[in-house]
C-alpha cells in the first residue's frame, strides 16, 4: 500500500495534515476509516502542548497575582494576541503561510506576557539576595564587570553597536516566526515556542530562590547603559526593588522589564533562536554569528554578571540536548510501531497459512502513524 503526504508543512500535528493513498484503496475505503482531514491550523488547534502550557502560567499568574496583591494592565497585549488568532482563522484557507504566522504570532506573545508576569511575582518573594555569591563566583574564573564594561563600552561606536546587538533578540524572534513558516517549518517554531516556555519557568524558579540585583545596582547609574530611563535611575532595578518592598502593585505589562538576572534568560534566547535557525545556511550562519556578538554584549549592556550568561546557556543547551533525545525516541517508537502492524501482521498471516494475503492495516492508523514519523523527524533536525 503506498502512502504519501500530500501538502503537509512540517511539523504540524498529526489531525492537520492530509494524507493521500492510491486511487483503487481510497475508492474502497468507507468514510470511516478514511484519514483524519485538517481540523483547523488555529494556534490553539495546531500547538495544543503549547497552549496548554500558556493557560496553565495564565492560571498560575492570577492566583498568585489575587494572593499577593498585584495587579497587570494587558489590554494591548492581549489585543494583539486576540487580533492575532483572528487573523489566524480569517486566513485558515485562504493563505497558510499568514495564517500560521499570526498563530505563531499570537502564541509567542501570549508565552511571553505570561512569563513576564511570572518574573514578576516571583521577585515579589523577596529572598535573600545573592549578589555577594555572584561576585565572588566571576572573581574565580576571573572575570571583572567593571573592566569588561569600561572595555567594551570606551569607544562610542561600539557601545552603539553592541546596545543594537543585544536589543535584536526580539525582531530575530519575529525574523524566526515569519521565515519558518514561509519556508514550511512551522514544526520549527512549536518546538521554539516548548523550548522557551520550559527554560523560561526553570529561569524564573531559579531566580526565586537565588535573586539578585546584577552589577548595574552595586555600580550605579551612572555608568552608561545601566542608566536605561530619563528619571536617570536603572529600569528594571525600579521595578525589582519595589517588588521586594511590599506591595500591592501596579503595572502595565507593555512596560514591564526583565528582571530576572540568574539565569541570563537573554542567553538562553540567542542559544534557542541560533539552534532554530540551524540547517538555514547563510542566514543561519549570520543568525548565529550575531548572537556570539550578543553573548559578548550581554554583561556590559544587560546587567549581568559574566555566571549569569554561562548558567543560561547551560540551561539552554541542556534544554535542547532533552528535547533531542526525546525527539529520537520518539522516532524509534513510531518507527517500531509501523514495523510491528506491517512485519508481525505479514508473519500472523503468513502462520495462518495466508501466504499471498497482505496484513490488513487500517489506512486512518498507518497514515497517523506516518505523519507522526515525519513531524518528529523534523523536531528533531
Amino acid at each position: 500500500m503506498n502512502i504519501r503526504r500530500a501538502h503537509c508543512d512540517r511539523g504540524h500535528d498529526d489531525a492537520g495534515c492530509e494524507t493521500t493513498t492510491n486511487a483503487t484503496m481510497t475508492s474502497s475505503l468507507p468514510q470511516a476509516v478514511m484519514p483524519a482531514q485538517r481540523l483547523g491550523r488555529v494556534a490553539i488547534f495546531q500547538w495544543r502542548l503549547v497552549w496548554a502550557m500558556i493557560c496553565l502560567l495564565l492560571v498560575v499568574d492570577f492566583v498568585w497575582a489575587s494572593h499577593v496583591g498585584l495587579s497587570v494592565g494587558a489590554g494591548l497585549n492581549a489585543g494583539i494576541v486576540i487580533t492575532m488568532l483572528v487573523l489566524s482563522m480569517i486566513y485558515d484557507r485562504r493563505n497558510r503561510a499568514i495564517a500560521d504566522m499570526t498563530a505563531a504570532t499570537a502564541s509567542w506573545v501570549a508565552l511571553m506576557s505570561a512569563g513576564v508576569v511570572l518574573s514578576y511575582l516571583a521577585a515579589s518573594c523577596a529572598l535573600p539576595l545573592q549578589d555577594g555569591m555572584m561576585e565572588r563566583l566571576d572573581r574565580v574564573i576571573g572575570f571583572d564587570w567593571l573592566a569588561w564594561h569600561n572595555a567594551m563600552l570606551s569607544w562610542p561606536a561600539l557601545s552603539w553597536l553592541l546596545t543594537i546587538i543585544y536589543y535584536s533578540l526580539q525582531p530575530q524572534a519575529a525574523l524566526a516566526i515569519v521565515y519558518l513558516t514561509v519556508s514550511g517549518r512551522t514544526g520549527r517554531i512549536k518546538e521554539l515556542l516548548l523550548l522557551a516556555g520550559v527554560t523560561l519557568v526553570v529561569t524564573i524558579s531559579v531566580s526565586t530562590i537565588w535573586p539578585t540585583l546584577g552589577p548595574c545596582a552595586a555600580n550605579g547609574p551612572s555608568i552608561g547603559p545601566c542608566a536605561t530611563n530619563s528619571s536617570g535611575d536603572i529600569a528594571y532595578l525600579r521595578d525589582l526593588l519595589a517588588l521586594r518592598a511590599g506591595g500591592p502593585w501596579h503595572f502595565e505589562l507593555w512596560a514591564m522589564d526583565g528582571i530576572v538576572t540568574m539565569p541570563s534568560y537573554h542567553t538562553v534566547g540567542a542559544v534557542l533562536l541560533t539552534y532554530a535557525f540551524r540547517g538555514t545556511g547563510l542566514l543561519g550562519y549570520g543568525i548565529a554569528t550575531l548572537n556570539a556578538a550578543m553573548l559578548i554584549s550581554i554583561p556590559p549592556i544587560g546587567g549581568h554578571y559574566l555566571v549569569d550568561v554561562i548558567a543560561g546557556a547551560a540551561l539552554a543547551l541542556g534544554a535542547i540536548a532533552i528535547q533531542r533525545a526525546a525527539t529520537r525516541r520518539g522516532v524509534s517508537r513510531i518507527k517500531l510501531g509501523l514495523a510491528r502492524e506491517t512485519f508481525v501482521g505479514r508473519a500472523v498471516d503468513l502462520a495462518r497459512g495466508s501466504v499471498l494475503k497482505p496484513a490488513r492495516i487500517p489506512a486512518q492508523a498507518l497514515a497517523v502513524k506516518s505523519g507522526r514519523l515525519h513531524d518528529a523527524r523534523d523536531g528533531g533536525t
